[in-house]
């Protein structure tokens, strides 16, 4: 292929590419005539909406209580890349086997000072705080998992970890 036949072939991709666009332009000016601004044609009557009901939040305790350790098992699937539920063993993050009512930043694992400094203990509502999202709980830390944003999750989660201490 010689440059002329290039060329007669990018000139018929930016000719086709520009009437593309030209039609865009006249359609759009055609059905919105105001500069896409078009004025309401006619209200629609609507009823009053009723107002809302304020839904009791539901205590962590109960909605643990009602917790499935199988489901949690599931969900902990997401913490299996840096996490282990085996005693001892740690991979990323520190083995979880038995952190419910551990002594926080206490595992042999290299803590960020953030965690190591913690103290405390991971209760199940701290446990739960935490797991909504670390980086609130623990400024600083550096474990870069989001947190569970459902509480069903947590909660099955949690259930699941105290099943293994």
């Amino acid at each position: 292929m010689n440059t002329m036949e290039i060329t007669k072939v990018v000139g018929g991709l930016a000719g086709a590419l520009l009437v593309l666009l030209l039609i865009k332009m006249g359609a759009g000016m055609y059905y919105f005539p105001h500069g896409g601004h078009h004025e309401q044609g006619y209200t629609i009557a609507t009823e009053e909406a009723a107002p809302e009901v304020e839904v009791e939040a539901v205590p962590f305790a109960e909605v643990l209580a009602a917790a499935d350790a199988g489901a949690g098992a599931r969900v902990f699937n997401k913490c299996k890349a840096c996490h282990s539920a085996e005693a001892g063993v740690a991979k990323v993050g520190p083995s979880l086997f038995g952190v419910v009512d551990r002594a926080q930043g206490t595992e042999e694992f290299g803590y960020s000072d953030t965690v190591a400094g913690l103290g405390g203990t991971w209760t199940v509502e701290n446990l739960n705080e935490f797991l909504t999202k670390p980086s609130e709980y623990a400024p600083g830390t550096s474990m870069s998992f989001a947190g569970l944003s459902k509480e069903k999750d947590r909660a099955n989660i949690i259930a699941y970890l105290s099943s293994l201490n």
